[in-house]
């Protein structure tokens, strides 16, 4: 052999030997590269569920601080009070059964005065006129008499307004009616009652006397055979107008509780409130209210009985529940979101 074959085979040696630790140097950096990228991406992985699952625990404990438990509003005494939201208890009760009456307001007989000179003579002074407001004892007029030539004053006889004045100054007074004076302070209502009516009335009976604006309570005080061309009675009920918010001839309805029943547990119509196809009420608690489904007996339009999701001695909103229904509602969006 050859030195030149002999130094081409050592050189051909010595490349394969190289090439062969490069490559497993390589083949290993590889592997070890692999599995640097495989434990990477599993720590990924573990650290994005691990996120995934505090961020989940975490809106789910703020989402459910945010709202607490589903029916349950969190208000305190001094924010209901700001609310105008007052509760009531829970009790028995009575529901009215009423039938509805109509008539007019009219004057109290000894509320209306005609003024006249007690003597004939000139008129030498009329000091009113209509719509002025007159005192008792005021004087509303002066007389010359025509018999003595002396001059004597009128004073009116009730408090009131005038409602007429027939005469003036210089002119004659005989025996006509110089003024007219009437007091609206109490008024009555007249209403018909008709036969099929009858047997269900009877004095000392209470009555809301109402309007489309108005409502006032009273009592059946009267009940008088109208004549006997008419076929009806009239029912008399007073009528308290300190506010002068009434005028004789007024139209105005009566509504007049012919029975009360009594009910084991009532609830204040007011406080119900209608919440998709359940009628719910809101009973006070230490933090708040909550929402509570009832079922509702017989009615009277003011109070219902109550058959179940209530009990008495429980204390629940009557008045601006419905702000506890808006709020309720509001809090429902929000969990569903």
């Amino acid at each position: 052999m050859t030195a030149i074959t002999l130094s081409r085979i050592i050189a051909t040696l010595i490349f394969c030997s190289t090439f062969t630790v490069t490559a497993t140097a390589n083949a290993s950096k590889d592997k070890h590269a692999e599995h640097t990228d495989e434990h990477i991406e599993q720590r990924a992985d573990n650290n994005s569920d691990e996120h995934a699952d505090e961020h989940s625990d975490e809106h789910s404990d703020e989402h459910s601080d945010e709202h607490g438990e589903e029916g349950h509003i969190e208000l305190s005494a001094d924010m209901a009070n700001q609310a105008g939201i007052v509760s009531t208890t829970a009790t028995s009760g009575e529901l009215k059964q009423t039938i509805t009456v109509y008539g007019k307001a009219a004057m109290e007989p000894s509320a209306v005065s005609q003024v006249r000179a007690r003597f004939p003579g000139m008129i030498t002074k009329l000091s009113v006129n209509v719509g002025d407001r007159v005192v008792a004892g005021d004087v509303v007029a002066e007389i010359e008499s025509s018999n003595s030539l002396m001059r004597y004053s009128i004073s009116s006889p009730i408090s009131g307004v005038v409602t007429q004045r027939n005469a003036n100054p210089g002119e004659l007074a005989n025996e006509q009616v110089l003024l007219s004076i009437a007091n609206y302070k109490q008024l009555w209502v007249e209403y018909k009652i008709f036969p099929n009516q009858m047997s269900q009335l009877a004095v000392g009976q209470d009555v809301t006397i109402y309007n489309e604006y108005l409502r006032v309570n009273s009592q059946v005080k009267h009940l008088v055979a109208s004549n006997s061309a008419s076929p009806f009675t009239i029912a008399r009920v007073p009528l308290n107008n300190q506010q002068n918010q009434f005028f004789p001839g007024l139209i105005l309805s009566g509504s007049v509780v012919v029975k009360q029943v009594p009910v084991p547990l009532a609830v204040d119509n007011r406080a119900v409130q209608q919440i998709d196809d359940t009628q719910v009420v809101f009973v006070k608690n230490a933090h708040g209210y909550e929402s509570r489904q009832i079922t509702l007996g017989q009615t009277d339009g003011s109070f219902s009985e109550v058959l179940s999701g209530l009990q008495n001695g429980e204390q629940y909103a009557v008045e601006n529940s419905y702000l506890l229904k808006a709020d309720l509602g509001k809090s429902s969006a929000a969990h569903h979101h």
